[in-house]
């Protein structure tokens, strides 16, 4: 028994190793295209987040926008929220196409949007304001890289 003792680990990890894969994931169905995705998901919810902090300077005067209810701050987190998981639908394979460098800008867009969201719980107007521009920030890199200027127009 005690010479065969040390073939006890090698069978239990031998059998585990014989184990069935787990399934594959269901496939991914978009049902819009790039430029839609953006028009009515990802540009909307930057919008929200954008548009509920800053300083408007007018012929009246000059005062600051930003939350003043809990009822504005749970919609602008809502906007957040939808923002962060923008990232996640633009990271889908039929998206992505794999390109690391799109993978990074749609974790860029996550990362900041999570910060957003991390401000607005905090009711901190401030570090919001700051952070829709390094929402800015991530938006603009991917853009840069990736939107195929119109015909007859050159990239800047």
């Amino acid at each position: 028994m005690r010479s065969i003792a040390w073939l006890l680990p090698l069978v239990v990890v031998g059998a585990s190793a014989c184990s069935t894969p787990p399934p594959a994931p269901p496939p991914f169905q978009t049902t819009v295209n790039m430029k839609d995705l953006m028009l009515n998901v990802i540009d909307p919810a930057a919008d929200g987040v954008w548009d509920a902090v800053g300083t408007v300077i007018t012929m009246d005067g000059t005062f600051e926008k930003f939350p003043a209810t809990d009822d504005e701050w749970a919609g602008v987190r809502s906007y957040a929220i939808q923002l962060a998981e923008s990232g996640n639908l633009l990271m889908l394979p039929s998206r992505s196409n794999g390109s690391p460098e799109w993978i990074a800008d749609a974790q860029a867009l996550i990362a900041q949007s999570t910060r957003a969201i991390k401000s607005i719980e905090a009711k901190d107007k401030d570090a919001l304001f700051t952070i829709g521009g390094d929402i800015y920030d991530a938006c603009t890199s991917c853009h840069n890289k990736f939107i195929v200027p119109p015909a007859g127009t050159v990239k800047p």
